[in-house]
């Protein structure tokens, strides 16, 4: 009886892995149609930038010449800029402070003690700022000339351009521009090629709520008061909000000419402290909303209720993140026993042909599409070393969400001016 069970366990792994691999070939397919270019936008809607930060006084002078060079109307009917100190122990009010003084459209909030990005940003919004849309950058961030309006351009509401009055939420591109620096920050890079210019821009052209990012994203103010604001204490704010606005029945998009620069973590300690925090993001996000997709009891009065199956299918995919690393563990497994003793679950070896294969060539793809040099190809024998440690941090993030263990906010290398900094 337990032999039968095993191996229908086998089988039932080889399909959860093929359906992962199936959406993956679905996407590259969309990612790498053409499309026609979008026309610039002719309107500017009002905006509130905020700028999250706690002990940033060595990262805000690179955001600030940024923003200063950001191609968008500088007066306080077009934009307004809030710092939010996030109750920083350095001189981050300060640098902030010395900015605004001679800019009458930014200001300065500073929060007596440290609160966490999701609810920093929370309490500003509470004191009544406010925009048509609310843009966010962190800190280490550089966002380029152009970017702003083509962050902002799928609100504005031109049929002509193919814009919806849906859009709750539109993620530019966050660029990782020291992939050279060490086989850590590559595998960041290419980790983010394949996850903005492959998965993100797929799910916009098939509408299929592409992920919202930490920074470089804005919101529609209205859609983001229709559910709750930032998600408190949340580890993800931006994947909670992805899914709490497809909940709800409003559209996420992907500006991909948006770009917004960055560094990635250099050392194996900062990745896995990264991709920690992730994984526990992903499991509140699973914990907060992925039920509401499928088993919700007033679901017939909701928006929920009208979701396309293949929209609630996908968000499934997205909401269970790095799940498919479990499922890889236990095929491994199988495939190990039937090597020691042949025929014991017959577990499909083309399943990994398949797994394995079109992660390649997504990562190939991605590097096409980012115009990487050629040396970046050839880093990409990076990436099976941080494959398995992406696996065990994967089974290292479940046993403390079982173990019911709390997340520590942990610090970030930035290898731009060797900075540690708290990460949001």
């Amino acid at each position: 009886m337990l032999t039968l069970l095993l191996f229908v366990l086998a089988q039932a792994t080889a399909i959860i892995l093929l359906a992962f691999s199936l959406r993956r070939a679905i996407l590259l397919l969309a990612a790498c149609l053409p499309q026609s270019p979008r026309r610039p936008i002719t309107q500017s809607p009002k905006l509130l930038i905020l700028v999250p930060c706690r002990d940033e006084s060595q990262s805000l002078p690179g955001l600030f010449e940024a923003l200063d060079r950001l191609d968008y109307p500088r007066d306080s009917q077009s934009v307004q800029v809030i710092i939010v100190d996030d109750g920083s122990t350095d001189h981050t009010a300060a640098v902030a402070q010395a900015w605004i003084a001679t800019r009458p459209w930014a200001r300065v909030i500073s929060l007596p003690k440290n609160v966490g990005k999701p609810q920093a940003l929370n309490e500003v919004l509470a004191q009544g700022a406010g925009g048509d849309v609310i843009v966010v950058y962190d800190a280490d961030h550089r966002p380029t000339p152009a970017s702003l309006r083509a962050l902002v351009a799928p609100f504005v509401e031109d049929p002509l351009q193919g814009t919806d009055p849906r859009v709750a939420g539109v993620s530019g591109q966050m660029r990782v521009v020291n992939g050279r620096a060490s086989p850590a920050a590559f595998y960041a890079m290419i980790e983010s090629h394949v996850h903005q210019l492959i998965t993100m821009r797929a799910k916009d052209r098939l509408d299929l709520a592409p992920a919202l990012l930490g920074a470089n994203c804005a919101y529609r103010l209205s859609a983001l008061q229709a559910v709750g604001g930032f998600r408190p204490g949340a580890l993800l704010e931006d994947s909670d909000l992805t899914l709490a606005f497809a909940l709800r029945g409003w559209r996420t998009r992907f500006a991909e000419s948006s770009i917004s620069e960055h560094h990635a973590p250099v050392s194996l300690r900062g990745y896995v402290r990264q991709h920690l925090r992730w994984n526990r993001g992903f499991h509140q996000v699973v914990g907060g909303r992925l039920a509401s997709l499928w088993i919700d009891p007033q679901a017939q009065t909701r928006p929920a209720a009208s979701l396309p199956l293949r929209l609630k299918l996908e968000l499934t995919f997205f909401a269970l993140g790095y799940a498919d690393r479990l499922a890889l563990l236990a095929g491994v497994s199988f495939t190990v026993v039937d090597l020691l003793r042949p025929d014991t679950f017959g577990f499909p070896l083309a399943v990994w042909l398949i797994y394995f294969g079109l992660p390649a060539l997504e990562m190939i793809a991605a590097l096409f599409l980012a115009r990487e040099p050629l040396d970046m190809f050839l880093r990409l024998a990076y990436v099976p070393v941080f494959f398995v440690l992406d696996i065990g941090v994967a089974l290292w993030s479940n046993v403390e969400t079982l173990l019911r263990r709390p997340f520590i906010w942990s610090i970030t290398e930035r290898s731009s001016n060797n900075l540690t900094t708290t990460d949001h």
